[in-house]
């Protein structure tokens, strides 16, 4: 017989909050992420606006040496996790950690270490490269490093699907307890793609809308007037 499967706690980090409460009163008040990319100079690619995620401060979910070796993505997944499990009243130290464990989807992981990384190997050498560049950049950490802050020593692994990778790890956990192979599971998806080579990749494919003088009403999939997409 197939276990019956709830969420038990939640967590964001978002364009539009950096907790579920103020995630949830900006999507109900209709309120924009959408603004200016601040990241890094924009002056010569068409579209100028993003969702930024603001205000956000690792430190306070992971100590400031572990965060220092985590890409932007981890971090979020690290975050978002911690608030998560709060969220659900789970007394971790009460669980069999052999049957929790997590899937996170990531797109493309952890692409502005590679870039920030790539820098430096050009400019520098091969011996100015981090150590932690590849623990950094593979998705596979944002499940990894979650895992290792709770223990959970279950399932373990990153789903990439493009833009479904979250609602495929969602899935994937879903199905896990279904099938009795774990109690409890940390799902969901974690993406920090903002970087120069991101934007102007998407910018040459034509992609991404241009309204950069009206960003708040740049993303309307579902309108006759749609230009693109935005990147978030």
């Amino acid at each position: 017989m197939n276990k019956r499967v709830v969420i038990t706690g939640i967590g964001v980090i978002s364009p539009v909050g950096n907790s579920v409460d103020d995630y949830w009163n900006s999507l109900t008040s209709g309120k924009s992420g959408v603004g200016p990319v601040t990241r890094f100079d924009i002056t010569d690619f068409p579209a100028k606006i993003a969702a930024e995620v603001k205000d956000f401060d690792p430190t306070e979910y992971i100590e400031k040496k572990a965060a220092r070796r985590m890409d932007l993505s981890e971090q979020y997944a690290v975050a978002a996790s911690v608030q998560a499990v709060k969220d659900s009243n789970l007394d971790v130290e009460s669980l069999d950690l052999d049957r929790c464990g997590v899937v996170i989807g990531s797109g493309i992981g952890g692409i502005s270490t590679f870039e920030d990384q790539h820098k430096k190997l050009l400019n520098a050498g091969p011996g100015r490269v981090s150590p932690f560049f590849i623990p950094m950049m593979i998705i596979d950490m944002c499940p990894g490093l979650v895992s290792i802050r709770f223990g959970f020593r279950g399932p373990n692994y990153a789903t990439v699907s493009a833009c479904a990778s979250s609602s495929h790890a969602i899935t994937d956990a879903y199905y896990i307890i279904q099938r009795g192979e774990a109690d409890v599971m940390i799902t969901g998806g974690a993406e920090a793609t903002l970087v120069p080579s991101s934007l102007a990749g998407f910018c040459s494919s034509k992609a991404l809308s241009t309204r950069n003088d009206d960003p708040t009403a740049a993303s309307r999939p579902f309108d006759k007037d749609r230009d693109g997409f935005v990147m978030g």
